[in-house]
């Protein structure tokens, strides 16, 4: 026997290594084949098995294939009803659209004016007495005012804005003073106000500048400069587009006391 030097020794080492390192990798190969197998649905990889497997597909796609086939047959059926029942449909959804706009529930878009009106801009006299200096501020009857005769011309929709914020005249809306503020909605305003009314822009404006009108009796002929206050308080635009907001409050607290009448009823 020859000794085992330290060179023969490495060498023995290394074939080892990698004997140990192949049949780990065989190991897992067969591992991975035998999931892959399992994982896939397939039993075995004879040929009688797995033309079984092939013909249990089969069936599966037909069955498939059908319910797609009854599933198409039953959406023509629907688009059938649907077309046959669109005139209705369209009918009922034009009507419940005009009626969200009569509610102020939706925003829309039209010509109409822009009314700002303001306090008095100039120097305000200081020995006035108190009723007549009110005459130099806007107050909410003066938005009511204008509210009203716009709406007697034509407005068919109203919102009163005042920097950031803007709200939409409805029903409901009350316009009246609070301390120094105005609210309008329950929401705090203050000069300037600019009125925002969609309709018949001449129409509108001629109804607010007619002879003995708002603009004529703006104020009380006993104020300092009266016959100037309203060009100066009252500024009138008309615009080819303008929108008005939906009403921004809850809609669910409205009608608290009031309810709709059963037509069985309505027709006692």
């Amino acid at each position: 026997m020859f000794p085992l030097n330290s060179k023969h020794n490495g060498w023995v080492i290394q074939l080892t290594v990698l004997s140990l390192v192949l049949g780990a990798l065989t190991a897992a190969a067969l591992k991975t084949q035998q999931a892959v197998r399992t994982g896939s649905g397939i039993p075995s990889t004879r040929f009688p098995a797995l033309a079984q497997a092939l013909l249990d597909e089969k069936d599966k796609n037909k069955l498939l294939r059908k319910e797609i086939t009854d599933l198409r047959s039953k959406l023509n059926e629907y688009e059938q009803s649907w077309g046959r029942e669109t005139a209705q449909a369209s009918l009922l959804s034009e009507e419940l659209q005009k009626a969200r706009m009569l509610a102020g529930l939706v925003p829309v878009e039209g010509p109409g004016l822009e009314v700002t009106l303001q306090d008095y801009p100039g120097r305000i006299p200081n020995d006035l007495p108190p009723v007549i200096r009110d005459e130099y501020l806007i107050h909410d009857m003066d938005i009511r005012d204008v509210i009203n005769e716009l709406f007697a011309n034509g407005a068919e929709a109203i919102s009163i804005r005042c920097g950031d914020s803007e709200q939409r005249v409805i029903a409901q809306t009350a316009i009246r003073c609070v301390g120094t503020a105005i609210q309008v909605n329950q929401v705090e305003m203050s000069s300037p106000f600019t009125i925002v009314a969609i309709g018949p822009p001449k129409t509108m404006e001629s109804g607010l500048r007619t002879r003995g009108g708002i603009l004529d009796n703006w104020r009380l002929d006993t104020a300092e400069g009266a016959s100037d206050l309203a060009s100066r308080m009252v500024i009138i635009k008309r615009k080819d587009q303008l929108v008005v907001p939906a009403y921004s409050g809850s809609t669910s607290s409205l009608f608290k006391w009031a309810r709709p009448i059963n037509p069985e009823r309505a027709r006692e």
